[in-house]
């Protein structure tokens, strides 16, 4: 479990996040809101409570499970959860199976459950005919594939499903239609099994069918946190996103879709 207590943070005068305050839980979470409303802010903020903006002005409190984030070690972070950035090194100069390795490294390298993990990674994400291919030479979508199978097993790793965390930041990001589908799956597969899984989306129906519950931010503040159902109210979005929608069901469930205008 993850407490965010008043959690503002600022970037010399530019107010970033505004007095967050909510508890996540195990199972699938979504963040969603216009560009600049602090979705990725807070995402890293989850990950290392800011150590990493030694510029930032940054107040209130981050707990796990009961413990100060910014308290803990950075080694013990790194067996607890894993992050996707938005945006990845320009160069990385590595065999695919070599980037799949570093998410080994935290939880003491080697053995046979990181080799079962490592072999299930390669095969969830299609990743078996790129292993031996360096990531400079692949694809957009082949590099996201290859992050979140990195983050996957580096997540996984750890012994304990309910202290697992997975923390996304638009991890659709250049993926096909049947990637996205495998993305989603995974998701929901990982949140079942106890562990929390964060992710931010710009796809508000992706949000709507794969999360338990969906955070939405509006400059800086948590303007609503609720479940799809709550969420898909064409009013509500409209004043967040200042668009127009209508709500549909979904052919397949009846579950609600949202079509902008």
């Amino acid at each position: 479990m993850m407490t965010l207590s008043g959690l503002s943070c600022r970037f010399g005068t530019h107010s970033v996040l505004q007095d967050i305050t909510v508890t996540l839980q195990s199972g699938c979470i979504a963040l969603i809101g216009p560009n600049g409303a602090g979705k990725s802010t807070l995402l890293r903020l989850c990950t290392d409570a800011g150590r990493y903006f030694p510029h930032a002005g940054i107040t209130g409190d981050i707990q796990l499970d009961g413990s100060a984030l910014k308290g803990m070690a950075p080694e013990v972070l790194a067996r607890r959860r894993s992050f996707l950035p938005q945006q990845h090194a320009d160069s990385l100069r590595l065999p695919v199976r070599d980037l799949l390795c570093l998410a080994v490294w935290p939880h003491g390298g080697a053995g046979a459950l990181a080799e079962q993990l490592y072999q299930q990674a390669l095969q969830t994400w299609e990743l078996e005919p790129l292993a031996g291919r360096h990531y400079d030479a692949l694809s957009g979508g082949e590099r996201q594939r290859v992050q979140l199978a990195r983050t996957w097993l580096q997540m996984r790793l750890h012994p304990l499903a309910s202290e697992r965390i997975w923390l996304l930041d638009e991890p659709q990001n250049a993926l096909d239609l049947p990637h996205q589908q495998r993305l989603r799956q995974s998701l929901r597969t990982e949140s079942g099994t106890g562990a929390l899984v964060i992710f931010s989306t710009h796809d508000i129906n992706f949000a709507l069918r794969t999360a338990d519950r969906i955070l939405v931010l509006k400059a800086g503040r948590l303007h609503t946190v609720g479940s799809a159902d709550t969420i898909a109210d064409p009013v509500l979005l409209e004043e967040v996103f200042g668009v127009a929608f209508d709500r549909v069901e979904h052919p397949a469930d009846g579950k609600p879709w949202l079509l902008p205008h």
